[in-house]
């Protein structure tokens, strides 16, 4: 059934219509329209960071005492976590992220996280004494007696969001903005505005003041422009591929605004000699882990597989041989552990990036098509990539598709040169009995996140990347300092 969703847009305090051309949004895995909204027209976005200038400069949110402002957004997650079961719905047939995928990842570590968030800002101070200021009278003058930091709100932000991961992303941009004390206009992506638009209801139940958050949701990325370049944003937050966010830190130049970039990766999962000695389970197990995650399409997914090159074949074929036993099918169903790609656009990107690799000597050892039990739907085999060297287009390219490659390493040192060898530097993981060892790996791969042995992403933990992966970071108490300003005050006597 198709949902016309008239009143697509929230600015001001107000769901409102769209003002501008008609869009629909479709299923990956049926290819079925399910949704039309009205874009956001351009004058409605400039009334959107219009009101969230007006909210930030003359309204009562950043002025807030800090504990009022934490009852508001406990509850705004109040609000979202009343509508969880709409939001695993909306995220299931919008994104086509597997049921029990959306449950766990999506929205539950979404909810969980408002809470993280809000403990970690509870502990971060307004003001704080400058620890490293010398006050001694020699060095800085008699008259001065404090020298204090402040940490005041940003001002507006902008939160320009993904497709893959589109409400987790949403909370772990505009919570800790709104924590801070910034007003906000968050831009879904055409491709998954649907769940955005909870935000806008859960903002108006819990009383946040008008203009504090404002959704606008839009078919193209005129919006997105304009928030990137308009002199009333202070703070763009952009997660996504590399290419858009370079021209996003273009567009913000111009008034030299602060950008946080969450962007591409490539990331390893560099499994040490030792790991063998209990055989090769577990390395099956963190490869099929790729595909199990929202068939491959996650920026810190580890899609390198790294080995001992004496290891190579054997690793290669245990996947190839697991990976097609992996159920494919209906993102609804809880059985399913691969759902379909975002668009046909998607599927047929990844598809070329696989053809690139195999015409420069990778080797094919399973999948690279669409599954044949499928008759719609913009699925795409699990597919196994055995990598001659680092070089090959399937060791460099971010696929974000089901498609893990595979290749040998002489030594550690080898590996760590190879881990190393892309431009991206999201996240990676290490998988040894020797904690020493990994440690010692660890501090060597040039990522924003290294996981040794395990994975933890919470409101607790920061998150961004080096390189071409982007810069500044998200969650954890950097992230939620990324959206203030930094003042020093110095006091002295007369």
């Amino acid at each position: 059934m198709t949902i016309v969703a008239a009143r697509a847009a929230f600015i001001d305090g107000k769901c409102v219509t769209g003002e501008g051309e008609a869009f629909q949004v479709m299923s990956p895995a049926t290819e079925e329209q399910i949704a039309t909204l009205h874009s956001a027209s351009r004058p409605q976005v400039e009334r959107a960071i219009a009101a969230a200038r007006r909210a930030f400069d003359t309204g009562p949110w950043p002025r807030l005492p800090k504990a009022e402002r934490i009852e508001a957004v406990r509850r705004f997650g109040a609000a979202l976590a009343a509508r969880r079961d709409v939001l695993v719905s909306t995220v299931v047939a919008e994104a086509g992220c597997p049921r029990t995928v959306t449950e766990i990842a999506q929205v539950g570590m979404a909810l969980q996280s408002i809470g993280e968030l809000i403990a970690v800002y509870e502990r971060l101070p307004d003001w704080e004494h400058n620890p490293h200021a010398p006050l001694d009278e020699h060095l800085v003058g008699s008259s001065v007696r404090l020298s204090i930091l402040r940490y005041e709100p940003a001002g507006v932000v902008a939160a320009i969001t993904p497709y893959n991961f589109p409400f987790i992303t949403n909370v772990w941009k505009i919570v800790p903005a709104l924590l801070a004390g910034c007003s906000t206009v968050l831009r879904p992506s055409p491709l998954t505005p649907l769940e955005a638009l909870a935000l806008g209801e859960a903002a108006e139940e819990a009383g946040l003041p008008p203009g504090v958050l404002n959704v606008v949701p839009e078919s193209g990325n005129d919006g997105g422009v304009l928030l990137s370049a308009h002199r009333d944003v202070d703070v763009v937050s952009f997660t996504g591929s590399t290419t858009v966010g370079r021209a996003i830190a273009t567009q913000a130049a111009a008034t030299l605004k602060r950008v946080i970039l969450e962007l591409g990766g490539k990331s390893v999962q560099l499994h040490l000699p030792d790991v063998f000695d209990a055989g090769t389970g577990g390395v099956i197990a963190s490869a099929l882990g790729v595909y199990a995650t929202h068939a491959g399409q996650g920026c810190s997914l580890q899609t390198r597989v790294l080995v001992p090159e004496e290891r190579r074949a054997e690793v290669v074929d245990a996947i190839a041989s697991a990976a097609p036993t992996l159920p494919v099918g209906d993102p609804a169903d809880p059985s399913t552990l691969v759902g379909p790609l975002i668009s046909a656009a998607q599927r047929d990107r990844v598809d070329g990036l696989v053809r690139q690799a195999v015409d420069a000597g990778a080797r094919l050892a399973c999948g690279g098509r669409r599954p044949t039990s499928m008759e719609r739907g913009w699925f795409y085999e699990p597919t196994v990539l055995d990598a001659p060297d680092r070089a090959n287009p399937g060791a460099q390219q971010e696929f974000f598709g089901p498609v893990v490659t595979v290749l040998g390493y002489r030594d550690v040192d080898d590996a760590v040169d190879i881990a190393n060898a892309t431009e991206y530097g999201l996240s990676g993981g290490i998988y040894t009995a020797d904690l020493r060892a990994g440690l010692a790996v660890a501090e060597r791969i040039r990522s924003g996140t290294v996981q040794v042995n395990t994975g933890w992403a919470s409101g607790y933990t920061p998150m961004g990347g080096y390189k071409q992966s982007g810069y500044g970071r998200e969650r954890g108490a950097a992230g939620i300092r990324a959206f203030q300003e930094l003042k020093h005050v110095v006091v002295g006597s007369r």
